[in-house]
């Protein structure tokens, strides 16, 4: 009896991990039971705000600056990722893999931690070169428990990601358009950052072209790979690496002695908040969103998808 026309589309299909990645931002057309809009942002806001509850008592026990209380504080995004993963799986009868992970691993990890580490590395060494800051003699002994580290800040980073920059882009996209994507993903991620509070203008506004130029490197690049190892290493960086003031905290296991000059302007050197309350990150989000923007119009359609 000849095969019906369906099942020879599935006999002659290739197997998952030969066929071409698909961009990004088309990971919920995979689901058989696709989220809106509107309900992906509150799953995403509830997600993340609800997510940690369980670890919360712990995290009152040990300074937040210290090796245990960084350790904990970012492993603890592992259950949001995990609540992620089984939205995606169970209820949108999808693979996890659609989020945004498929295709561009080594590359993508590669340019994202590299490009991470330059920004933060170029914020520290413009104001050592003017005299706004100084840096001091780096701590040897703290390099072992601050690449340890990286751990935590790899799943904290990379569950901020997998919520903004791959399940909610994913979700808003195909309904209203890219723009509104990064709109919506952006809005969402400074109001989850926002909740630390002491935040400068300049703070927000970094928030802000940091969200916008990752939204643009998932768009052009197809992959959450790249923007999940950026938001990792510049992260973790800022405080250990450099021992730069992290939202007007200094981390105990920081290697290198970061200190902004008082007589300065903190528009330059972030002042008491850290790397991310300078205006340097910022114009360097700028620029790249534009080469993005540019880049990714010669790539893509119009409707955000590529061209052929």
């Amino acid at each position: 009896m000849p095969a019906s026309p369906a099942e020879s589309a599935r006999s002659t299909e290739p197997p998952l991990r030969s066929r071409p990645a698909r961009p990004a931002l088309e990971g919920m057309s995979e689901a058989r039971r696709p989220t809106g809009p509107i309900l992906a942002i509150v799953v995403t806001l509830l997600i993340m705000l609800l997510g940690q509850l369980p670890v919360a008592p712990l995290a009152t026990m040990l300074p937040t600056d210290s090796f245990g209380g960084q350790l904990l504080l970012t492993s603890s995004f592992l259950i949001p990722m995990l609540l992620f993963f089984a939205w995606v799986k169970f209820k949108e009868k999808r693979p996890v893999s659609s989020l945004g992970f498929r295709g561009g691993l080594g590359r993508g990890v590669v340019l994202g931690a590299a490009l991470g580490l330059v920004m933060t590395t170029v914020t520290v060494l413009v104001n050592v070169a003017m005299g706004t800051a100084t840096l001091g003699t780096p701590t040897w002994g703290m390099l072992l428990p601050a690449l340890v580290l990286l751990i935590g800040f790899a799943i904290q980073a990379s569950t901020e990601e997998i919520a903004d920059r791959g399940y909610l882009m994913q979700a808003v996209a195909p309904r209203w358009g890219l723009v509104a994507a990064i709109v919506v993903q952006t809005v969402v991620f400074a109001v989850l950052h926002g909740a630390n509070g002491g935040l400068t203008w300049v703070a927000w506004a970094n928030l802000c072209g940091v969200s916008v130029f990752l939204g643009l490197w998932v768009w052009v690049s197809g992959s959450l790979w790249g923007a999940c190892a950026f938001h990792t290493v510049w992260n973790w960086s800022q405080g250990n690496l450099w021992g730069a003031p992290v939202s007007h905290t200094r981390v105990g296991t920081a290697v290198g002695h970061y200190t902004p000059d008082e007589a300065s302007s903190a528009l330059l050197t972030g002042g008491p908040f850290g790397l991310e309350g300078s205006v340097i990150p910022l114009v360097m989000f700028i620029i790249g969103s534009v080469v993005l923007v540019v880049v990714g119009r010669r790539r893509h359609s119009p409707t955000g998808r590529p061209r052929v």
